[in-house]
């Protein structure tokens, strides 16, 4: 168990910790997200009171980050410039965000109240994606049965169809993702993901590159990317507001950084072997698990039961769920490399790597 100087009276396991860096690491490096969703909610598991877990998580976000950025900037995937405009936005949502959590945690709801907003915000999100994942793949599914050639690009609603022919000037061209994109609803989006980012420690990427993708058509792996490049800045900001008012724990961030470290490197190299459509499930899936994890926190939090098996429901489902993710993805990948070397594959997995 580790003791955190900062909270001396709890003790974290350095087991679970290290797990839930390295999975999350494989997670953000692939689909491109700072891991925030999955990180808050799991420290808050872990017994971090909602703050700490707020800021801590944030730290770690603005590493998890960075790694991902080089990485992925190695390997041709981000936009340097819609990410920059993103960024402007976002830092602006980031102090309201923060501000909000301040009036939580001197109402004393903090804990429940970034459990409820989490909550409410992935299963709209997650089970969003999750549905227009399985559309696409079987849509997939029957174009390799047809010998057709296969169109993995998502499927459009009513709201993206309208937010994407919004041309209210200016309008914003960006060569790398081959897209152009009218400024307000740049400044939307980025606003929305950046109140996110500060009031549940989020880097704002579960919302960034659904938008990317959906809204705008970027592919998604620039916009895997291009999510991590932008969620830097809105991250190193929030964690020093959260240091300044004394809400991060750097040993345990410090941690959690090392052990996402290398999983980042090879969630950035699974982009090169599966299919967006694989990504999108992937991060469909990561956000529903983190929903049920919390859905059982805020029953622990809103009955006061201490139950042993609740706590051992939400372990079980939230850091088996990471590790169930992950070892699912590294059996795409070995099929994926399979699949390069001209063997036979399984039929369901052929929509999900690469050729």
């Amino acid at each position: 168990m580790l003791q955190l100087p900062m909270i001396p009276d709890i003790e974290v396991s350095i087991v679970l910790l290290v797990v839930l860096s390295l999975t999350s690491g494989v997670i953000s490096g692939f689909v491109g997200v700072g891991g925030g969703f999955i990180m808050t909610p799991a420290l808050i598991i872990l017994g971090f009171p909602a703050e700490y877990a707020v800021g801590t998580g944030m730290l770690w976000v603005m590493g998890n980050s960075i790694i991902g950025t080089l990485r992925h900037r190695r390997l041709g995937n981000v936009d340097f410039k819609l990410g920059s405009v993103m960024i402007v936005f976002m830092m602006f949502g980031v102090e309201l965000g923060i501000r909000a959590l301040s009036v939580a945690i001197n109402a004393g709801i903090a804990e429940a109240s970034v459990l409820i907003v989490t909550i409410c915000v992935l299963i709209l999100v997650g089970s969003s994606i999750f549905w227009e994942s399985a559309r696409t793949k079987a849509r997939l599914d029957k174009m390799i049965r047809e010998n057709n050639k296969t169109d993995e690009r998502p499927g459009i609603s009513f709201l993206t169809s309208a937010l994407s022919r919004v041309n209210i000037p200016p309008i914003l061209s960006f060569p790398r993702a081959n897209v152009r994109i009218s400024l307000w609803t740049l400044l939307i989006i980025g606003v929305i993901a950046g109140v996110l980012a500060g009031f549940i420690g989020v880097g704002g990427g579960f919302i960034i590159v659904p938008s990317l993708v959906y809204i705008f058509g970027v592919p998604s792996f620039i916009a895997v990317g291009t999510s991590l490049f932008q969620i830097i800045f809105p991250a190193a900001f929030g964690a020093a507001r959260y240091s300044i008012e004394g809400n991060v724990v750097i040993f345990a961030a410090f941690i959690m950084i090392l052990g996402s470290s290398a999983g980042i490197y090879f969630g950035s190299l699974l982009t090169r072997y599966l299919r967006d459509i694989s990504m999108r499930y992937t991060l469909a899936i990561t956000i529903l698990i983190a929903v049920m994890g919390s859905i059982i926190k805020v029953i622990t939090i809103t009955s006061n039961s201490e139950a042993s098996w609740l706590k051992f429901a939400m372990t079980v489902i939230t850091f088996g769920g990471l590790t169930l993710v992950v070892v699912l993805l590294t059996g795409l990948f070995i099929v994926a490399i399979r699949r390069k070397k001209g063997r036979n594959i399984p039929g369901w997995t052929q929509s999900l790597v690469k050729d």
